[in-house]
């Protein structure tokens, strides 16, 4: 068998896999032992609220090109408070996917016995849908501290280009491996993957004859590994975290070829010289688009009718792809589709208007950055369309309907992209310099004797902030309202959200509470920020900053709130203004408080210039949102006339 060099280079030589072989074996799932209950605490990670036993990831692929895929997992959980992410089990399953066998047994000491619970039934599953991914979640019953989960699953697919499989989570790894078998007559595999390199301890590449054919085998095994550091205000952590990936380079069932391809000019080839792409785009649109639309004298708002028609007109189903998922006759009908379908629907209908666009691949934040200097397609996700006018590129993507030319979705801001012309391929980098807004408006009164805030609020989301409350809205309507003033531990009611005629996006509510002040005899104090003063944006990691500090766009916030004092009432201290910024003035900050007769009106600005900044930049973030934090804690004393 002939084996690719890069990948002997990656795990050795096959002397020493074997020799690993012989000391370590592979899918060897480890019986329960009542070790694992009485084990008090990592020794990874001294602090660790939980750590991973074993994890075994298996994928065989079949002479029929179908996918099994085998999961098993020994969780430990030491402190179930700080455990919440390994509380719930979750399987994701793409479009095909189905789940066929699934186990869970959970072990608990009781009366220094050992008490046993088994879940089986495939029923106790609920189904949500994620980012497009169909995930079936399970919260696990009777966890407590010391609790050994156990789990497996097996799932069969046939998406045989996606077999990532990451190395790295927010708690240790005692050990895991990673199993990838594959018949070597139909296809061949490339591990090149980014992000944090780890080295496995056990390897074995080697063939094997079977079903009368010959199968590739590469099995690796990791023990130890440190938990990766979370860090807010990265794009996704994912990005960065270690991981496998296979690529494939080599395919031949039947009649379809699919081999590596050497450039990006060889993608875009293949792409256009498929059905469900250059078959499609080729789909003839005369009578979809309004004649008032195709014939608009501007070209660029000419463009953006068009971009507003699809998006007024069909709606994303949630499902990523670069591949059209119909036809255009399906798609007309349905009004629904996968990125590719709306997004290339919007480049064809671009053309009709005489407008030159083509499509632009990416990988989105979710899927890790995208390395043009390897052109594979499985590397690629999703679809945005782009407009050339007056020799500038613009950029859409109308599976968003809250976003606007250039202003894209948070997920599509990955850095890199391959634009598509016939046969031609470029790649791309575009960046956003989109400055995002958002008001923030409180208008309350005191009722002091019954110690009571209420008022009205309204939030206006301007940019990024109106696209991603608009899609979150879009989504479920009923929980965004539901979850509104929960967001702000506020009692609220009659949530009234709305996009309005700029794109911008607003939501009204009216709030009462009684947490918010307090009377002691004839004083009052109460912070004039009220509910607001507790933002979620904080800069308080104490470890050394690994990755540079990602926002979705630079921005502008502020808080403005009106407090009416009741007539009986006179002010005896306020808080003090406050007014600093960076000597660059990338970053800044404004309080201010102001009285007129018996009403105090505070205004909060918060500004950040750009989308990101480097790694070095953290100090002065903390140093602000400290003094941000501060400022806005400070209190209003206020004492009976």
């Amino acid at each position: 068998m002939k084996i690719n060099s890069k990948i002997t280079v990656t795990v050795g030589c096959l002397a020493v896999h074997m020799f690993f072989a012989q000391q370590h074996q592979f899918l060897s799932v480890p019986e329960f032992n009542e070790a694992d209950l009485r084990k008090s605490g990592s020794l990874i990670e001294k602090n660790a609220p939980a750590e991973i036993l074993y994890n075994s990831m298996r994928y065989n692929i079949l002479n029929d090109i179908s996918v099994e895929k085998e999961f098993y997992s020994k969780i430990k959980i030491y402190d179930k408070k700080r455990s919440e992410d390994w509380l719930n089990i979750d399987i994701p399953l793409g479009t095909g996917e189905t789940l066929s066998k699934f186990e869970v047994r959970i072990y608990n000491l009781s009366n220094n016995k050992v008490e046993k619970v088994i879940i089986d039934r495939k029923d106790q599953l609920k189904e949500n849908f994620t980012k497009g991914v169909r995930i079936y979640k399970l919260a696990l019953p009777g966890i407590s501290d010391g609790s050994v989960i156990e789990y497996n699953y097996k799932v069969s697919s046939g998406n045989f280009f996606n077999l990532k499989y990451f190395l790295e989570y927010n708690i240790p790894v005692v050990y895991q491996e990673y199993n990838l078998e594959y018949p070597d007559a139909y296809m061949n595999y490339l591990f090149n993957s980014t992000g944090k390199i780890i080295k496995p301890k056990y390897s074995v590449t080697k063939s094997e004859s079977r079903a009368g054919g010959s199968y590739n085998i590469f099995r690796f095994g990791y023990e130890s590994i440190k938990p990766i550091q979370k860090e807010n205000f990265v794009k996704d952590l994912d990005r960065f975290r270690g991981h496998l990936k296979p690529e494939l380079r080599k395919l031949s069932v039947g009649n379809f070829v699919y081999s590596e391809a050497r450039d990006w000019n060889k993608i875009a080839e293949s792409l256009y010289g498929s059905d469900n792409f250059g078959g499609f785009i080729k789909s003839n649109v005369k009578d979809i688009l309004p004649e008032n639309i195709k014939t608009y004298f501007e070209p660029v708002e000419r463009a953006n009718k068009v971009f507003g028609f699809v998006k007024e007109n069909y709606k994303w189903d949630r499902k990523d792809g670069v591949l059209a998922s119909q036809s255009l006759k399906h798609l007309v009908k349905t009004k629904s589709g996968n990125s590719a379908d709306i997004n290339l629907l919007l480049i064809m209908l671009l053309r009709e208007a005489g407008i030159e666009a083509h499509p632009v691949l990416i990988s989105t934040i979710d899927n890790g950055i995208l390395n043009v200097t390897l052109p594979n397609i499985s590397n690629v996700n999703f679809l945005l369309a782009s407009a050339k006018i007056n020799d500038q590129i613009y950029f859409f993507d109308a599976t968003s309907y809250g976003s606007k030319m250039n202003l894209l979705p948070e997920r599509d801001w990955n850095d890199f992209g391959i634009l598509l012309e016939k046969d031609k391929a470029t790649s791309v980098s575009f960046s956003n310099t989109n400055v995002s807004k958002q008001e923030m408006h409180v208008n309350a009164s005191l009722d002091i004797e019954n110690s009571l805030v209420k008022g009205t609020f309204i939030k206006k989301d301007n940019g990024m902030y109106a696209i991603e409350s608009y899609d979150v809205f879009d989504v479920n309507k009923e929980k965004y309202k539901q979850a509104f003033p929960v967001r702000y531990n506020i009692e609220g009611k009659n949530v009234e959200p709305k996009l309005l005629a700029d794109g911008d996006f607003e939501t009204r509510m009216s709030f009462s509470g009684m947490n918010m002040m307090d009377v002691v005899g004839n004083k009052v104090i109460i912070n004039p920020v009220l509910f607001l003063n507790a933002d979620k944006e904080t800069f308080d990691q104490a470890e050394e900053r690994l990755h540079q500090i990602d926002f979705p766009s630079a921005f502008n916030k502020e808080k403005r709130i009106e407090l009416e004092i009741p007539d009986d009432y006179k002010v005896l201290s306020l808080p003090k203004d406050k007014k600093i910024a960076t000597d660059d003035g990338e970053i800044s900050f404004l309080y201010k408080v102001e009285t007129q007769g018996n009403k105090v009106t505070v205004t909060s600005k918060l500004g950040i210039a750009s989308q990101n900044y480097p790694k070095e930049y953290y100090p002065f973030f903390r140093q602000i949102w400290k003094v941000v934090s501060e400022t806005e804690n400070q209190v209003i004393s206020l004492v009976k006339k």
